[in-house]
This record gives C-alpha cells, structure tokens and sequence, in this order.
C-alpha cells in the first residue's frame, strides 16, 4: 500500500506542477515539477520491486527476492541524480538570462498543495518502514523527505521572486535544489550497494550475535560469522564449538536455544549454524 501511494501522490503533483509552470515560468517550479515526474518513474519501480520482494522463497531463488529492493533503491539514485543535472543546466540558463515570475500566487498554492500531501505520505511511509524494514520503501521515503525541503525552498523562491525585484533568487534556488539532491542521493546508492553487494552487518551487531550465542552455557565456542542484509530480511550463519561427547540431539537442541536467543533480538532473520566439536583444528575464514 505505501508505494502505490507514493505513486499516487506523485501523479497528482505532476499534473499540479505543469499548472503551475505553465502559469508562472518560474524555474524553481519546473526544478520541482521534474523532480515529481521522475518520482513517477522511481515510485513505479518501487511498486514493482516491492511486490517481487515479498514473493516467497522458491527453487531458483532460495534466499528469497530481497535484493529486488536494492536494485531498486540503486535505480531511484540514478534517476535522481540525472533529474538534478538536468535542473542545474536549466538553472545556470536561467542565471544568464533573467525572466520575472508570473502569477505568483499560483506557484505558491500549488506549492503547498505538494508540501502537505508529501508530508502526510512520509508520515505514512515511516509507519510502512518500522513495521517492515522494507529498504525500497526506505529509499522511496528519503526521496519524499527531500521533496519536503526541496517544495519548501520552491514556496519561498517564488514568493521572493515573484513579489520582489530579485529575479535571481529563482534560478539560485533551482541550482541549490539540484546540488541537493545529489547530494542526497549519496546514502541512498551506498546503502543500495551494501545490499547487493552482501555488505556485513555493523560491527555492533555482530558483536551482540556473538554475546547471544555464547551465552548459552553449552556453547564453548564461536567462529566464522557471516552476515548480510537481503533487503527487508537479514542472514546470518556461524559455526558453534560443541564438547565431543554431545550427541546429535543434544547438539541440535543447543542450536535452536541459540537461534530462538538470537531471533528474540533480530526477529526478521535467518539463520545457518554449523557445530564443531571443540578442539577439532581446521581452517577458518580469519575475518572475526
């Protein structure tokens, strides 16, 4: 539901914003009406990444369709970072050569209109994220949220250069938009690239897996932990150093006292434990 409402506020602001451009010829509207028409763009990935990442687990995608979501994220970067380049040459254009705001008034009420649907879909959105961990979702939300500061900038450069004699704020106010942006869409790539590059888990997490497993009083070791981030789901798996004597049953249901601990902490989480008998020599990956 919350990326087919992302869709659905962007399609509303779109057909908004081309009012208001056409009215007024401010370029700080138009900055913000790309910025829309390409939220389009990126909120229909999402809806289709996020519908192929809730699909379950099967025989060709055994770990699930998680990384869907990082794709995603990785997509709506790019297309934000060409919507800010393309803003920024209408800017510096606009610099040269100077034109006065029409209808003012305008701009500003659709301005608005946009600020206040935005910041009830971000409300929603971080709902949505707290309540799934969706990375699509999360990116989608990061996105709105510099729509929020982007519409607010816009609202005050029309006001400002549509009342006043200073024509010059509104392509300044469209550069500072696009060199926001693409800022911005820093933290969404790299955290997109962390998913599907198989990014581990940060340090103090690992650390707390660690504690949790050794906690158990059979547990006389802990090795070789491997963790990443699908997307809206994490993965973890470690070898455990069992005494020699346990049996097979013995050891199976220390195993599931450790992961029923773990997943007490990190609920959306599977789990792949190996146990070794303690003192047997083999060779390890080194990396804890």
């Amino acid at each position: 539901m919350a990326s087919f409402a992302s869709l659905s506020v962007a399609l509303t602001l779109v057909a908004a914003k081309i009012w208001a451009w056409w009215a007024t010829s401010s370029i700080s509207v138009l900055s913000s009406l790309v910025d829309s028409f390409l939220d389009v763009f990126a909120s229909s990935i999402t809806v289709v990444a996020v519908y192929y990442s809730l699909r379950p687990a099967d025989s060709e995608h055994r770990f699930g369709h998680g990384k869907s979501e990082g794709l995603a994220a990785l997509a709506q970067s790019l297309i934000i970072t060409l919507s800010a380049i393309y803003v920024g040459m209408e800017a510096a254009g606009r610099l040269i050569n100077p034109q006065a705001i029409k209808n003012p008034t305008i701009g500003v009420s659709v301005m608005g209109l946009s600020i206040a649907l935005t910041l009830g879909l971000v409300v929603y959105q971080r709902y949505v994220i707290r309540a799934t961990g969706s990375m699509a979702i999360a990116a989608d939300s990061l996105h709105y949220e510099m729509d929020l500061a982007v519409n607010l900038s816009v609202a005050i450069a029309v006001v400002l250069a549509g009342w006043t004699k200073w024509s010059l704020i509104d392509p300044l106010v469209g550069l500072g938009v696009a060199a926001y942006i693409i800022w911005s869409t820093y933290g969404i790539a790299t955290r997109a690239l962390d998913v599907l590059l198989d990014r581990e888990l940060p340090a103090e997490d690992r650390e707390r897996i660690r504690e949790l497993a050794i906690a158990h009083p059979e547990v006389h070791g802990f090795h070789d932990l491997r963790t990443r981030f699908g997307g809206s789901q994490y993965f973890i798996q470690f070898h455990l150093e069992l005494k020699p004597d346990k049996t097979l049953l013995e050891a199976h249901r220390i195993m599931d006292a450790v992961e029923d601990a773990i997943q007490e902490v990190y609920p959306n989480c599977e789990i792949i434990v190996h146990t070794d008998p303690l003192g047997f020599d083999e060779m390890r990956d080194g990396f804890d």
